[in-house]
């Protein structure tokens, strides 16, 4: 069944007020669940929550949260929330299937204009609540543990931090989406540990950080604050268990990535004994001046326990560097890295730099 949100309009209620009421009728009502934003922008005071078999469409319109909010646009309901600390560290999280988020005719998800300001207990200084330090309410779509899911045309504003982040997710489709950040640590679209078997591709924009990142890292598992963050950036992750191979990232399709801004177009990484694997890389390329180390970069640098393997099984190929220092860029031991169809045009740059060449055949 459809259910627009134009028809739970009333005027003594907030938007968000108006979105849970028709989110509410689609769960009583209905199996499958179409969710239709249209006819009017939307404005919100907290997260619009997602269910199993739940499709979003937001046509011709956009989804803009409201000033001083500190949260995110989409987040599973999966998400148990502790009351005591709600920024940080869940309950538990359940498991969430079939969600689907669709834009069309210039859709868009747009953070708020202003801040919301907190005392940060480490830097001992009233911020602006945004960039990674302030944890998982600052991503603009936020899923975990969550399996079949598609994200697409989209256009992405305004970010608090990462644009779209999943942790302990699978088989998955992120397509089609443009993403603007100028903000601390603002990715665009972050596959966390746990993640696998995912398509990404047709990605555009300007990023203030790397635009896909595959970043397989344990260390939600820490207490916080944990040196300058003050809470975690995975939920499930943060509370995770179970058997740590669960945790490896694998099965990474990544394509047609034209984008600007700093860092790297595509990152992947592993670390905290975690393994990133069967991964392939294949046309990415800067369309803007940035600072960007690397069009495409293998790493690893965070946490401990990295064994000479953790990255391996990897094909790139198609890397159109046009600003980076580097095309692409290892700084580790890998194995069973495949490299070709490189294009540098930064005269100061290079096609390529490894801290250790083993493992990695490069076909000219």
């Amino acid at each position: 069944m459809d259910f627009y949100t134009v028809d739970y309009l009333k005027k003594d209620k907030t938007d968000s007020e108006c979105i849970n009421e028709c989110m509410q009728q689609a769960i009583k009502n209905s199996e499958h669940k179409r969710i239709i934003f249209n006819r009017r922008d939307w404005h919100i005071d907290e997260a619009i929550l997602l269910y199993d078999d739940m499709e979003i469409i937001v046509d011709g319109c956009s989804i803009k949260q409201n000033n001083y909010v500190f949260d995110n646009i989409f987040r599973g309901a999966n998400h148990i929330i502790n009351n005591e600390d709600p920024y940080g560290k869940p309950l538990y999280v359940t498991r969430l299937k079939n969600v689907t988020i669709k834009g069309y005719n210039n859709a868009k998800l747009i953070g708020c204009d202003i801040n919301k300001k907190g005392y940060h207990t480490v830097t001992k200084k009233d911020e602006d609540m945004t960039g990674d330090f302030w944890g998982w309410r600052t991503f603009t779509i936020c899923l975990s543990n969550c399996e079949d899911i598609e994200i697409s045309g989209l256009n992405i504003e305004n970010t608090k931090c990462w644009a779209i982040s999943l942790d302990v997710c699978s088989y998955g489709n992120i397509h089609d989406i443009n993403i603007e950040s100028d903000v601390k640590n603002g990715d665009g679209i972050d596959l966390r540990a746990g993640c696998h078997h995912f398509r990404i591709w047709n990605i555009t924009g300007n990023t203030s950080d790397d635009t896909v990142a595959c970043t397989a890292l344990f260390h939600s598992q820490k207490q916080f604050p944990f040196k300058k963050y003050l809470y975690p950036l995975e939920p499930m992750i943060s509370i995770f268990n179970g058997d740590i191979r669960d945790l490896d990232i694998h099965d990474i399709s990544i394509s047609d990535i034209h984008t600007g801004g700093l860092c790297h177009g595509v990152i992947c990484l592993a670390a905290d004994g975690l393994k990133v694997y069967n991964i392939d890389i294949k046309n990415i390329e800067d369309i803007d001046k940035g600072k960007r180390t690397s069009t495409v970069m293998l790493y690893t640098g965070y946490g401990e326990n990295y064994s000479d393997d953790d990255l391996h099984d990897i094909n790139i190929k198609g890397v159109h560097s046009r600003f980076s220092q580097n095309a692409v860029y290892i700084n580790t031991k890998v194995k069973n890295v495949t490299i070709s169809d490189l294009v540098q045009e930064n005269r100061e740059g290079s096609l390529y730099e490894f801290a250790y060449p083993e493992g990695i055949t490069v076909i000219e």
